[in-house]
């Protein structure tokens, strides 16, 4: 800011004597003015520091140390520039009590300085989200940054961070990257319901528990697979990438995420697509009592089945496949919410958002029960499964 100031300052400057000196008319004079502005393009903040002098952190790994239990282990996923190639890159690991001291302790092991304006994702160990006050401490580190977009994507290592920063893709070598537009991809299709660290942040500090997206390396291969539960700023347990897509679909309603049901039919086994849904939802909210019911009509395509065994246009077929993918599904869905009455004692629904939203007089009165309140609720979801087509091209 200071040396935007005085750039304006001196542009102010010369523009009232380039105004001056065509009154005048000395030659001499208005060639200086004309030479002078490129004398301006000079920096005049003795602190900057040159681009090819600074380290750009692309993703940041957090977990606990095992070396000193008061501090955290940092890694960092660094692209090497002027190499010629955008997809070269090195990590630096450090023990540090916090972000801050992290980047500090680097100016000793290198001769450039650490930058976290450019991170695409922080990964955090699972060791960490099982201590309150770290994640707290973590969390509020990371709001106050003034470099560190608040929009930067949040993910959980089942194991350790590091593993998933020292893991090599190798079609795309710069993990921040990868993971960065897995996550849109997923959001997207509603796989995902939060990955940027706002989302997550305004989740705790609204609702007290939120989620966040779960990254482990399956079969050789990195995967983004559900999400890790957290409530009062600590973890309690997982989701798994289907339980995500009910959530999404519940609470977002439009594309599912749960693309794909597998199931079998007078011993035929058929996968069927489900590309939309279409939620309503009723919520009362009394003084001892909560409800709420959900209305989803499911929108379907057969993409895989022996046609040599059942005509898929067969209206008796097609009815009796429609109730069956609907009672699978309400089955799956009444254990999630089941999960989240007993397990985890938690509103993923977002109804207390419907409350604070539509009806906060009445929420008011309730909102220090709230949580006894849900988990007593009556909750409900109506699907009705209809079968849009018996193939994808018919």
């Amino acid at each position: 800011m200071k040396r935007s100031n005085q750039y304006f300052k001196l542009v102010r400057k010369y523009l009232f004597f380039v105004s001056k000196v065509i009154n005048i008319k000395n030659i001499k004079i208005y060639m200086f003015a004309l030479i002078f502005p490129f004398f301006l393009t000079a920096c005049t903040n003795k602190d900057a520091v040159e681009i090819n002098d600074r380290e750009y952190l692309f993703a940041v790994g957090i977990d606990t140390s095992e070396k000193n239990s008061d501090k955290y282990t940092f890694s960092a996923e660094v692209p090497v520039v002027n190499t010629g190639s955008e997809n070269k890159r090195y990590v630096m690991i450090h023990d540090s009590e916090n972000l801050t001291s992290f980047y500090y302790d680097n100016i000793f092991t290198t001769e450039k300085i650490a930058s976290d304006s450019m991170i695409q994702v922080i990964i955090i160990g699972e060791d960490v989200l099982k201590n309150q006050d770290s994640v707290k401490t973590l969390f509020d580190e990371i709001e106050r940054s003034p470099q560190i977009n608040r929009r930067v994507k949040l993910v959980v290592a089942k194991t350790k961070a590091l593993d998933i920063i020292n893991f090599e893709i190798k079609d795309n070598p710069l993990i921040g990257r990868y993971i960065s537009e897995f996550l849109i991809k997923l959001k997207t299709l509603s796989l995902q319901t939060t990955f940027s660290f706002d989302e997550v942040a305004l989740n705790m500090k609204d609702y007290g528990n939120t989620l966040i997206p779960c990254v482990e390396v399956i079969e050789g291969r990195l995967a983004i697979n559900g999400a890790a539960v957290i409530k009062n700023y600590q973890l309690i347990d997982y989701i798994n990438h289907t339980e995500n897509s009910v959530l999404s679909v519940l609470t977002k309603g439009g594309i599912s995420g749960m693309t794909r049901v597998n199931t079998q039919l007078d011993n035929i086994p058929i996968t069927v697509n489900i590309e939309n849904a279409v939620i309503s939802r009723k919520i009362d909210l009394k003084t001892d009592k909560l409800s709420a019911k959900y209305y989803a009509t499911v929108i379907c395509n057969i993409s895989s089945y022996d046609m040599t065994k059942v005509n898929s246009s067969d209206i008796d077929f097609l009815e009796r496949l429609s109730n069956q993918i609907n009672e699978e599904i309400s089955n799956y869905t009444d254990k999630l919410i089941y999960k989240m009455q007993s397990d985890f004692q938690m509103d993923l629904l977002q109804i207390r958002e419907y409350l604070i939203k539509y009806k906060k007089a009445d929420y008011e009165k309730i909102k220090d029960k709230y949580d006894e309140l849900f988990k007593n609720a009556d909750i409900n979801i109506e699907y009705k499964v209809k079968i849009n087509n018996s193939g994808m091209v018919r």
